[in-house]
């Protein structure tokens, strides 16, 4: 199809509001790709390249969608590429080279986007191309193609060089050492464990100016760098098992990347390729350039002029289909922005996915912030619509939050749990007062304008601290009236309501809140700060993710949420576990994972800590199979690793604690999940490398409850930032990540991602 070329669609093209929409595009800048427009009017769906990276827009019944797909930057390089746009009850999915890049609540099929004005079914047409883009193979598919059918669909690529002898033939040497950006590919093996050797080797004048080769810690590249140092790539992994692997090597965008059977492994700055070296005279495949064999063979390969793309990686090297749905994202129910995922699965194998709803702004609190939830009833395949659980007055950084849910599931008595943080209106965790804000009985304080302080009851009665009555009411919103007259909102920020009267404490709370009916319905907020807070405490707060019921030992049944708090310095932390033994009733604090350490020479008081060594920010439990309780923890200690601390009482102490040599550690919320009851079975997640942005998803597999990590896989190496995982009713792995200030996306892995052989 050239340049600009036009097509009907009609309702016998998408009889339901779903379908799909593939084709194969060239581009060599900025431009339009398809153009979907309903009859009579403007585009209603526009995708397109925006910045060299794929971009979708489009006019909803309910509101504008912008995707800006910014992780497929390079796609105006004048290669073919493939894009699959999908549409039905789940939203909308966008595929790039036959791996899914993107996706959106929203349903995006031309027939929901619009009716004909006189009423009757649907038609208009797709605009393909433009002067910037060649767009060929349009088709339209009355059904939404599943992840493994567009891949199927999706051509393998081809080496531009193919490795046909053990050196390149000289034409191919002088064509490659043109080229300063590109992919390296090639099809290999080892004999077996310890087995070593050159894959690639390239050498000027019998000098070699670089090598990539294996040995039993994983693939490296070395690369002459003039009168320095070598560089040098490392992918640490176990490849020398004898098996035929796929290695990959992509120069672009400033780094190298390194995928190993089309799972990305290594990302590092300081791009570089045979252009580099522009008197290159040799290079060598399975052999280095003295002509020293693998220990094995190179059977296949090439060198592509362009830089592949992860759809194309993974095309070439037969990677298994995933699929992603977005569960909340960025104007969903007319919010700005969904953060901080939380999932869980009942005794009824129903699936709870949690969010920060921020309505207005992206921000952390302050902001006003909502807690809601979707629910699935089939394990994760659909979900329903969203449901608001904790509904927070204000407008913007005025209003009020509910922040960083943790939810844990009782199975004895299926009831789910969740605590959260809670601020009033203006207040988040950079400027909250000392303080707990309740009674001993957990009722809030307040006070008014002339610093007098009052009760709140229960039933909504507000009393003067000796218990005498006021005029005053409050109802279950935070709504005040005296004689029936508004009086303000206890939870809105100082001065923004002119009728303002008492207002909550400008502290942090945590609050908790439970359903007997698998999320179906919620109980009202309950405070808890007289239980787990002191008044010397500014924030205290759970961190957000999953909290775990204790399945051995003398502790079996104990409910563990994990928790942080500041001090005297609003930057420096301590955390530990919450602890209830009444299935949530009633909550203590457990010993904070570093009080009494000596670290750089000085007790650590967690009313006082001065030390970024010190610090344990946002964590994670897990339990292993013997019982002990497994402490993943973010911090900033100059490890650069994430913390592991160990409790033998079930999260009253803390025992050993140590930074993981393995795990990196960006200062970023960690996740783990233990695969089944009384299982060392272990999968742990976090974001591992800034790229300078939050991003590098990586899940890491341990089979003898995270002492160490037998394998690892990348779910997305570019942005990624908090994420929570559950095991599936069929054995998979639900996990529900995030795109930071773009939205909650859940993608469902089966274990056996990790090409371990008895696992999945």
């Amino acid at each position: 199809m050239s340049a600009s070329d036009t097509i009907r669609w009609s309702q016998h093209d998408f009889p339901e509001p779903e379908g799909s929409i593939t084709c194969t595009f060239r581009a060599n800048a900025d431009g339009r790709i398809l153009a979907v427009n309903s009859e009579g009017s403007a585009p209603q769906l526009v995708c397109g390249i925006e910045r060299g990276a794929l971009r979708v827009q489009a006019v909803t019944p309910h509101a504008p969608v912008d995707l800006d797909i910014e992780d497929t930057a390079g796609v105006s390089d004048g290669a073919a590429h493939t894009l699959a746009l999908t549409f039905g009850e789940f939203g909308a999915r966008v595929y790039l080279d036959g791996a899914q890049c993107f996706s959106s609540t929203a349903n995006l099929c031309p027939t929901a986007l619009g009716t004909a004005a006189d009423g009757t079914q649907a038609s208009g047409a797709i605009a393909a191309g433009d002067a910037a883009v060649n767009v060929s193979d349009l088709q339209l598919h009355a059904q939404p193609l599943t992840s493994e059918q567009i891949l199927a669909a999706t051509p393998t690529p081809q080496p531009d060089i193919n490795f046909a002898a053990a050196q390149l033939a000289p034409r191919d040497v002088r064509r490659v050492r043109e080229l300063h950006g590109g992919t390296i590919y090639a099809h290999f093996r080892v004999r077996g464990p310890r087995q070593y050797g050159t894959i690639l080797a390239a050498s000027v004048n019998d000098k070699e100016v670089l090598a990539v080769s294996i040995d039993d810690t994983g693939i490296t590249m070395t690369a002459a760098d003039g009168s320095y140092d070598p560089t040098v790539y490392h992918a640490n992994g176990v490849w020398d098992d004898g098996r035929w692997h796929d290695l990959t090597i992509r120069s672009a965008r400033g780094a190298i990347d390194i995928y190993v059977d089309g799972w990305h492994e290594l990302h590092q700055a300081g791009q570089i390729f045979f252009g580099d070296w522009p008197d290159i005279t040799a290079i060598h495949i399975g052999e280095n350039t003295d002509g020293v064999r693998l220990m094995g063979e190179v059977r296949n390969g090439g060198i592509f002029t362009t830089a592949l793309t992860d759809g194309k990686i993974r095309k070439l090297s037969s990677a298994p289909a995933l699929t992603t749905t977005a569960l909340f994202d960025k104007g969903f129910h007319g919010s700005a922005s969904y953060r901080i995922p939380s999932l869980i699965r009942t005794p009824h194998d129903v699936v709870i996915a949690g969010a920060d709803q921020r309505v207005a702004i992206a921000n952390d609190a302050p902001n006003h912030i909502n807690f809601v939830i979707r629910r699935s009833l089939d394990g994760g395949s659909t979900w329903l619509d969203m449901q608001t659980v904790i509904d927070n007055p204000g407008d913007g950084i005025d209003g009020a939050s509910a922040i960083d849910s943790c939810l844990v599931c009782d199975e004895q008595t299926g009831r789910v749990i969740v605590l959260i943080d809670r601020f009033a209106g203006g207040i988040g965790l950079p400027n909250n007062k000392p303080g707990v804000g309740v009674d001993e009985r957990g009722r809030l304080r307040l006070y008014d304008a002339s610093g007098a302080h009052y009760l709140l009851n229960e039933d909504g009665s507000v009393v003067h601290e000796d218990g005498t009555p006021t005029d005053y009411l409050v109802d279950e919103h935070g709504d005040v009236t005296r004689n029936g007259e508004p009086a303000g909102n206890i939870y809105l920020k100082e001065g923004v309501d002119p009728h303002e009267s008492v207002l909550m404490e400008r502290t942090s709370y945590v609050v908790e809140v439970h359903s007997d009916d698998d999320g179906a319905t919620w109980s009202a907020p309950r405070n808890l700060n007289h239980m787990i807070k002191e008044e010397w405490m500014h924030f205290l707060g759970v961190s957000p993710g999953n909290g775990i019921q204790l399945q051995a030992g003398a502790h079996r049944g104990r409910l563990l949420i994990p928790f942080y708090f500041t001090g005297a310095s609003l930057k420096h932390y301590a955390g530990g576990a919450l602890i209830s033994d009444d299935g949530g009733k009633t909550w203590r604090r457990g010993a904070t994972i570093n009080e009494g350490r000596v670290i750089n020479g000085v007790e650590v008081d967690p009313k006082n800590i001065w030390d970024d060594d010190a610090t344990t920010h946002e964590s994670v439990l897990t339990e292993r199979a013997d019982g002990t309780v497994v402490c993943f923890f973010r911090n900033q200690n100059r490890s650069g690793r994430v913390g592991v601390a160990l409790s033998h009482d079930g999260g009253e102490t803390w025992d050993d604690m140590y930074f993981d040599e393995q795990i990196p550690d960006i200062f970023c919320q960690p996740n783990a999940v233990t695969c089944a009851p009384g299982s060392d079975v272990t999968v742990f997640a976090n974001a591992s490398q800034m790229l300078p942005y939050r991003g590098n998803g990586v899940l890491r597999l341990s089979l003898d409850g995270g002492r160490t990590w037998a394998a690892h896989r990348c779910v997305n190496p570019y942005h990624y930032v908090y994420q929570c995982m559950r095991m599936l009713p069929n054995g998979n792995l639900g996990l529900l990540w995030e795109r930071e200030t773009a939205g909650l996306y859940f993608t469902e892995l089966p274990l056996s991602i990790f090409g371990i052989p008895q696992i999945g």
